[in-house]
């Protein structure tokens, strides 16, 4: 819903250095896409995709948890009432992609005891397969936000921000 009021925008310079900074996220996601690429067990063992899964909720935890605190913030100055629609729905992915790693992750450690569950190894893949593509999609969909700001503040000449932040500036 599009609000009168706008209540949310991003700061794209800090939203984009903290995606360039995640380095271990990204790596995780390309290693874990092997999963699907190689779904069997007896090639790609449950016990590394549940390492790796689990090594993977906790970098999503932390990237989540930076974009929350420096790329999106409330009060701005000024906003446009559609990209602050935007910004508070993928703001509000964060907790719903989180939560379907989280579910990802246990059912990948509850697999391997007492002994390994090869049917449902091949779910946890698949459902990380869904999540895979879900996480890319909000990626996107973050950068072109950001590429939206980033026109927006060229076009007038100034940066949109907070009354609580310094200004962040496209392009630096």
């Amino acid at each position: 819903m599009i609000s009168a009021h706008p209540k949310l925008t991003i700061n794209a310079a800090f939203l984009q250095e903290i995606k360039d900074d995640n380095l271990r996220l990204y790596g995780l996601l390309d290693q874990l896409r092997a999963c699907w690429l190689v779904n069997d067990p007896d090639v790609f063992r449950p016990e590394w995709f549940t390492e790796l899964i689990c090594d993977l909720r906790d970098q999503i935890a932390m990237h989540f948890a930076l974009e929350n605190a420096f790329g999106y913030f409330e009060k701005p100055l000024t906003s446009d009432p559609l990209l602050s629609a935007e910004a508070q729905r993928l703001l509000d992915q964060h907790e719903e992609l989180y939560l379907q790693i989280c579910s990802i992750a246990e059912g990948a450690e509850a697999l391997l005891y007492p002994e390994i569950d090869e049917a449902g190894y091949s779910r946890q893949v698949d459902l990380f397969r869904e999540f895979y593509k879900a996480f890319q999609a909000h990626e996107s969909a973050e950068f072109d936000l950001m590429m939206n700001v980033c026109l927006k503040q060229q076009k007038e000449n100034r940066p949109l921000v907070s009354s609580d932040q310094e200004a962040g500036f496209c392009g630096r």
